[in-house]
């Protein structure tokens, strides 16, 4: 076969696909095919194709036809398919590509090549893809075993199916280079057949065959097995191992195993670095062994046959291990003790014969002085022969004539020979011994037809392990036999995929278009033809002086050989030949092929070892071993020995005749690399592997073809069950049938019909046996449904009959006991209605001279209480009195000293300043622009603080919110994981319930065993069934149990988390803990006040100046405080409210959440009415705000200044655009800064200009109408004729300086006016999320006595009143602080108020948004907080109380104005406190005395009296109860 040759080069693709950009392949030197892509499109006329690779360079090649183009890549999606065949485009790059990517990417080393799989020696530990797992998965697959992933025991499970299902016998051909995997591959396959067809019954305590079979591979690989140069654990043997199956093809009941042509060269001589087989290795190291001490072996360095290949060592490989290993497989294998130590005897003699060596001498060579002791033990320990006749017979050899006998001297060579002659003889006859030791351990006997007849199997499965092609540097004769059996084995291989394919397709008339392909028949009949090399070579054999150079010389002479172009020798002449084989041409060196075919040894030596008295070694060699003359026949004469090829060549002929009886699967084996590196791909390695073994071909050839056939009446008998409308059609018309069949299942194209054989593509199969599964379920399924329906039925009138009965029985019983009942029924009421009487009246007694004597003691503990408290009180409102009164003293004069500092230093400050703006209005307009600006950013300052602080609120309560869900949810966490918990208890509880299920099945089948049997076919059926349940159910345990272990580990993850979440909740209740602890520090110090403001010092009085709306809330809270009072009187003295309720504990707590829950109505009306009035208040203010900035914008002299600023702006960008195009274009870089000063100047002088003309505009105006009785008008400020005789008396240049403050006054108030607007708004929706809140709050904590225990009841309350105290001193911090900004914005805005050219009326309408909206914020957030039911609303109005202001004292209009503007702030903010005061006839507001009474708001007086209610109820429940008394924490 040409190795040049490429798989696809034929095939001519479409011109269109190769345009710029398509990815092709490329040939490369180092790696075969290197990936490319086109550089330019290619047409018909393209001549040169121009390729950019991947390893960017560039390639060009000429092409002359269209068969020269590259081959084109498979798409990505394609890439690492697990079937060759499947690929776009086949051909050599595609499918070394695809090996690699699988082999290298994916670590897969099995791939499919239609019906091959290419197996690739991965060096490395895989056991993972070969366990007992693996094997249950491909189990009972079978034709859906190519639907899975390829594997090994994929084509085991097909052949064993086939066999089952078709009833003919099937091979397993493995087959590949040294070191490829062959021997491991068939080891697997023997490792699932014995797993999935193991018998069960044992033979008269025999070990079972599947045990047997699988011991024979150490046996083997000890005694055939050596490390090479490119395997260290090489098969140096060819072996057929047949595995006999029974009839139905599902019980091992035997094996038996061929070999061929052991490689007995190995025992003498070991290239460097190879090692000699095994077993010689196994016994040096385990020498110390009991079986092995009597044999006194030394190291392996101390023998000449294992020292010739260097270091005897193997990576990873322990012989010891592996001869403990060996002596259990021939225990097992029957071997007694005796045969062991006999073989182990003659494999140590053959060690001491390889140290054997000679000398010359005189007349001939002898045994070397140095080689006695061991020749000596040799002799008398080990083989038990004459030591003197071997002495001779080494060193001699006799030749026999017709009447005479020679002794020919042999030199010192002849003698090694000999010797080693000797060794090969015996340790093939050895090997032979034990192979036939073996054969017999794995087959069983046939008790009823003798014991020495084998029992003849009806089907097996042959797997054939032989060793690959092989070429070296110098190859022998055991290369030239190993390559002419893989001539053989290829030669079959394509009389299988390619020849008979075609063959049959054109004997069944099928169309098919033929495919070339190579036969390597030349090369077989240059080997083994009449006039063959193998005929030639026994011719010399016969020959006395036969040689190798007269073997040669008849190749080269042979008219016949010469004629086989399989035949070549060197131009040099040389002792070679060379051999082109289908794989590669081979030179082979003749020396040794004669004498190695010849294979004699010297007849007298023989005859000494024969003598042995050691019968062991008379046994191993036989008496067909000796060529003694037949007794009658002339001396001279004696029987005649095949040669060693001539008995290769017969074995070959057997195993192709066994071969073509069996249904083949074939298996090929990859070496990816030389040097055994684990998943390395060397493309030129495998390419020649994937060229030689005719994969190849096989992608080409099953792609295009039918690999699946079957004869009608097979194909008709099997899938019967998938057309069922014509009965008999099967059997009478089986081809019309198939046809129907593959029409209704299969797609047009995927079948053919021949003439007698029904022709499936690849994967059909698979299909059909799906279909036929699914009908079959179909069909038991009705049947089960039939059966079961007619059992229920039967079942069921049964049951009805029986029914009946038993119903007519029962009525009469129940019907008796109904009227017994009856009687003693009557008979018992009376005796309990006396019983139960005298019960309840002793009771009754008991308990009321315990409620007589509980009452007695209640009544006077709650009257010394009552005293003690009287006592305190009293002593504490005297202390009060006095530290109240003089801390409000101090504090009156402390303030009073501060407010006179303040005014005083405002007066002056404002003199100052009015000075300072009249000197700077003489000189610059823009001035007092720039304070007014200063001024808006302090209020924008103080606004931002405000948004800060608020969103601080808001991400605070989010972060206890996201807390509080995040609790939850590792509450329903663990709840769920306690579910699982208890699912999986349940679960093992079903585990265990399956497993008794399974013993109890077990224990039924060995009954039922032991009752039939003499009904074999039925126990058969019957163990296969068991089987399959004890799968079944050891899947299902082994699945219950790794869930249970998944959900115990998972379950463990989840305690260990439990556990951080309890220890992070315990952290959190710690800091909450502290917290509540500084809570109640702070609401103990509230309480001291709250008692210290409940002195006699304020009393509560009413005002004088309530408005009806306080009169109207005053009267609400009375009423509520006199219901509460009312209420609280009764149950202080202990007169119960209904009757129904008397002295009940419960009735308490039902009273005191009726309070509650009218509180939280009086709160929400309340809110809404506020809500209301806020709204009212903030639309009014909104459109005072938008009348005032109308009234503004009417003003003619904003709109002039808009119009006039907007075409002021236009010149100047015009002007400034040209000068700074000038400046730039002429100037250097220094300009730059002076230009930046001019344009500084040049706004601050146009901002001027423009706010004069605009005034000045107004003004004329102003006068053009006053002007209209007669006088003449004045000239426009623009039209430039003004004259200064407008101007003389000077009043003009005052009016002109008042409207220019007013107009800048008025803007600004314009702006002032939409922040506080907008102010307004933002302060709303911050009471509504508040109030919201609350509510919210409100509903998470309501109160609710009847739904909980006493205990319960007692802390609800108790937290319901810290909920609102704390709310409550929230709230209050925050209307302080709110409070304090307004009070520093207030006083700002004193100076915002000037002569804005309005009236007095405009000017206070003008300032009503922002005292709206001022007081509407007080009012709101006191609102807020009493509606609580706070009670630091003393603080609040104390921190928040308005000073003395005084406006400034000033003749002006301005100044009046001033004064009226701050007098109208000054009501509104004073107002909201309802002090007794009197105003000064100069409009001053004077702060309250210490004489002046604090009148309460209506909220505050109703949450006392709910306060005080609440803390009676509590007090008189704790009694009640026997518990110690609590006082409710604010």
């Amino acid at each position: 076969m040409d190795g040049g040759a490429t798989l696809g080069r034929g095939h001519v693709f479409p011109v269109q696909n190769y345009k710029k950009g398509a990815r092709i392949w490329h040939r490369h030197p180092q790696l075969v095919w290197i990936g490319g892509v086109l550089e330019e499109d290619i047409s018909f006329q393209t001549r040169r194709v121009r390729i950019r690779l991947e390893d960017d360079t560039t390639d060009e090649y000429d092409i002359t036809s269209l068969e020269q183009l590259p081959f084109l890549r498979n798409p990505a999606f394609l890439v690492g398919k697990d079937d060759l065949t499947l690929l776009s485009y086949l051909h050599e790059p595609a499918v070394l590509h695809n090996l690699q990517v699988r082999f290298v990417n994916s670590n897969s080393i099995y791939t499919y090549c239609g019906i091959v799989l290419v197996a690739i020696n991965p060096y490395a530990d895989c056991s993972h893809i070969y366990r007992e797992e693996i094997i249950q998965v491909y189990r009972g697959a079978g034709k859906s075993a190519r639907e899975m992933d390829p594997h090994i025991f994929a084509v085991a499970e097909e052949a064993h199916f086939d066999m089952g299902a078709f009833g003919k016998s099937q091979s397993i051909i493995v087959s590949g280079e040294s070191g490829a995997g062959k021997t491991v591959s068939a080891k697997f396959v023997m490792r699932y057949l014995a797993s999935v067809a193991a018998s069960k019954s044992k033979n008269g305590g025999r070990t079972s065959i599947e045990a047997r079979v699988l011991a024979s591979n150490p046996i083997m690989e000890s005694i055939g097995n050596g490390k090479t140069i490119r395997n260290d654990n090489s098969s140096r043997f060819g072996k057929f191992i047949q595995i006999n199956f029974c009839e139905q093809g599902r019980r091992i009941v035997g094996a038996e195993m061929k070999t061929y042509l052991l490689e007995k060269s190995r025992l003498v001589f070991q290239a460097p670095g190879e090692r000699n087989y095994h077993i010689f290795y196994q016994l040096c190291a385990a020498r110390n062994h009991p079986a092995l001490k009597e044999l006194h072996l030394g190291p392996c360095e101390s023998y000449a046959y294992l020292t010739q290949g260097g270091d005897s060592r193997i990576p990873g490989v322990d012989d010891k291990a592996d001869f403990e290993e060996l002596l259990k497989a021939l225990q097992l294998l029957g071997f007694d003790e005796k045969q062991i130590s006999n073989v182990f005897r003659l494999l140590a003699g053959l060690l001491l014969l390889g140290n054997v060596h000679f000398e010359n001498g005189e007349s001939s060579s002898a045994v070397s002085s140095g080689s006695s002791q061991e020749i000596s033990r040799l002799c008398s320990e080990m083989w038990e022969i004459n030591e003197a006749d071997l002495r001779v017979w080494l060193t001699r050899r006799e030749i026999r004539a017709v009447n005479e006998v020679v002794t020919k001297p042999l030199t010192k060579n002849e003698a090694v020979r000999s010797r080693d002659a000797l060794t090969k003889m015996l340790y093939a006859h050895l090997f032979g011994w034990l192979v036939d030791k073996i054969n017999e351990a794995l087959n069983e006997k046939d008790q009823s037809e003798g014991a020495n007849r084998r029992r003849r199997p009806d089907r097996f499965i042959g797997v054939l392990d032989i060793y690959g092609f092989e070429t070296f540097d110098v190859n022998s004769f055991e290369q030239f036999s190993i390559n002419y059996a893989n001539e053989k084995l290829q030669q079959q291989f394509n009389q299988h995929v390619f020849k008979l394919e075609q063959e049959e397709y054109i004997r069944e008339e099928i169309e098919w278009v033929r495919v070339d392909f190579h036969d390597n028949q030349p090369a077989i009949d240059l080997i083994e033809g009449p006039v063959g090399m193998i005929n030639l070579l026994d011719e010399q054999c016969k020959r006395l002086n036969g040689s190798d150079a007269d073997w040669l010389s008849q190749l080269r002479n042979s008219v016949e050989l010469k004629k086989n172009p399989q035949l070549a020798f060197p131009r040099v002449l040389s002792n070679d030949f060379i051999v082109r084989h289908f794989a590669a041409d081979v030179t082979y060196s003749t020396e040794g092929f004669v004498e190695k075919n010849r294979d004699a040894i010297g007849e007298q030596l023989l005859d000494v070892v024969v003598a042995s008295k050691f019968q062991f070694i008379r046994t191993v060699i036989g008496p067909a071993a000796v060529s003694n003359p037949a007794p009658g026949s002339t001396p001279g004469k004696r029987t005649t020995k095949k040669t060693v090829a001539s008995q290769f060549r017969d074995s070959l002929k057997e195993l192709m005749q066994v071969l073509c009886s069996t249904r083949p699967h074939y298996v090929r084996c990859i070496k990816p690399n030389d040097s055994k590196i684990s998943f390395d791909f060397e493309p030129k390695r495998a390419i020649q592997q994937l060229r030689a073994c005719g994969v190849l071909e096989t992608v080409r050839i099953s792609a295009a073809g039918f690999p699946s056939r079957y004869p009608y009446d097979e194909f008709a008998r099997r899938y019967r069950v998938l057309y069922t409308k014509e009965a008999a059609l099967w059997r009478d018309k089986p081809k019309q049938f198939a046809e129907v069949v593959c029409q209704r299942c299969l797609e047009e194209g995927k079948y053919a019909v021949g003439k007698t054989k029904i022709f499936l593509r690849t994967g059909q199969v698979a299909v059909l046996e799906r279909v036929r599964l699914d009908t079959l379920a179909a069909a038991a399924t009705m049947v089960q449904k039939t059966w079961k329906g007619f059992v229920a039925r039967k079942k069921y009138e049964t049951m009805r009959k029986s029914l009946l009965i038993v119903q007519a029985s029962l009525k009469a019983f129940l019907a008796f006991r109904r009227i017994k009942y009856l009687q003693m029924h009557r008979a018992v009421i009376v005796m309990q209605s006396a019983v139960r009487g005298f019960l309840e009246r002793r009771k009754y007694e008991k308990i009321r001279k315990a409620v007589i004597g509980i009452q007695a003691a209640f009544k006077a503990q709650r009257v010394r209480r009552y005293v003690e408290k009287l006592r305190y009180e009293k002593s504490a409102i005297a202390i009060q009195s006095a530290w109240r009164g003089y801390a409000v003293r101090r504090e009156q004069i402390a303030k009073r000293k501060k407010v006179v500092m303040v005014q005083c230093a405002v007066r002056k400050w404002l003199a100052k300043r009015r000075l300072r703006e009249l000197k700077i209005e003489a000189r610059s307009v823009g001035h007092l622009q720039k304070l007014n600006t200063g001024l808006e950013n302090k209020i924008i300052e103080l606004q931002m603080r405000l948004d800060i602080a608020n969103a601080r609120t808001k991400e605070e309560t989010e972060k206890l919110n996201s807390t509080s869900k995040d609790l939850e949810k590792t509450k329903a966490t663990l709840a769920m994981m306690e579910d699982e918990r208890l699912t999986l208890l349940e679960a093992r509880h079903r585990v265990e319930v399956l497993q008794e299920e399974v013993e109890r099945l077990e224990t039924e089948c060995d009954l039922k065993e032991a009752q039939r049997g003499g009904m074999e076919t039925k126990m058969v059926d019957l163990q296969s069934r068991l089987e399959q349940m004890q799968s079944e159910s050891g899947q299902a345990i082994a699945e219950l149990k790794e869930q249970l272990e998944q959900a115990r580990a998972s379950q463990v993850s989840w305690e260990s988390e439990r556990s951080k979440m309890e220890a992070e909740l315990n952290t959190e209740r710690s800091a909450r803990h502290a917290l509540d602890s500084e809570v109640t520090a702070m609401r103990e110090q509230l309480m001291k006040n709250v008692d210290l403001f409940e002195s006699s010092t304020f009393q509560k009085k009413p005002s004088p100046k309530r408005n009806k709306d306080d009169d109207s809330s005053s009267r609400t809270t009375s009423n509520l405080s006199q219901l509460t009072g009312s209420f609280t009187a009764e149950t202080m003295n202990g007169i119960p409210p209904t009757a129904t309720s008397r002295g009940s504990p419960e009735a308490l707590l039902d009273n005191m959440a009726i309070t509650f829950e009218q509180l939280r109505m009086i709160n929400d009306l309340r809110q809404r009415n506020e809500h209301c009035q806020r709204e009212t208040e903030r639309m009014k203010a909104i459109l005072e705000a938008s009348t005032l900035i109308e009234t503004l914008d009417k003003k003619t002299s904003l709109k002039a200044f808009e119009s006039i600023r907007v075409g002021e702006l236009e010149g100047a960008y015009n002007r400034l655009k040209n000068d700074m195009e000038r400046i730039v274009s002429g100037q250097n870089g220094a300009t730059h800064s002076v230009f930046e000063r001019i344009m500084e100047e040049n706004e601050r002088l146009r901002d001027e200009a423009v706010e004069l003309r605009s005034m000045l505009s107004s003004h004329f105006e102003r006068q053009s109408v006053a002007g209209s009785s007669g006088y003449r008008r004045s000239p426009r400020p623009d039209s430039g004729h003004c004259s200064g005789a407008d101007s003389e008396d000077g009043s003009s240049g005052a009016d002109l300086e008042e409207d220019l403050c007013i107009e800048r006054q008025c803007r600004h108030l314009k702006n002032l006016a939409e922040n506080l607007t907008r102010m307004l708004t933002n302060q709303n929706l911050e009471i509504e999320r508040l109030q919201q809140q609350l509510r919210f709050s409100e509903s998470q904590s309501s109160f609710r006595p009847s739904d909980c225990s006493l205990d319960e009841a007692v802390r609800g309350a108790h937290k319901q009143t810290q909920l609102l105290a704390q709310q409550n001193m929230d709230l209050n911090d925050k209307l302080t602080r709110q409070s304090e900004e307004l009070a520093e914005a207030r006083a700002q805005l004193r100076g915002y108020s000037g002569p804005l050219g309005l009236g007095e009326q405009e000017v206070c309408r003008g300032f009503s948004p922002a005292k709206s909206m001022l007081s509407s914020i007080t009012t709101t957030d006191s609102d807020a907080v009493d509606g609580i039911g706070g009670r630091g609303d003393y603080y609040r109005r104390r921190r928040a109380l308005p000073s003395e202001i005084e406006p400034p004292s000033s003749s002006s209009a301005s100044t009046s104005g001033q004064s009226s503007v701050y007098h109208s702030l000054n009501t509104s903010l004073t107002s909201q406190w309802h002090w007794s005061h009197a105003s000064t006839p100069t409009g001053k507001v004077s702060t309250p005395s210490t004489t002046s009474q604090f009148v309460y708001p209506p909220n505050v007086n109703t949450f006392y009296s709910l306060r005080d209610a609440m803390g009676n109820l509590l007090s008189q429940l704790a009694r009640t109860l026997g518990l110690k008394a609590v006082t409710p924490t604010p």
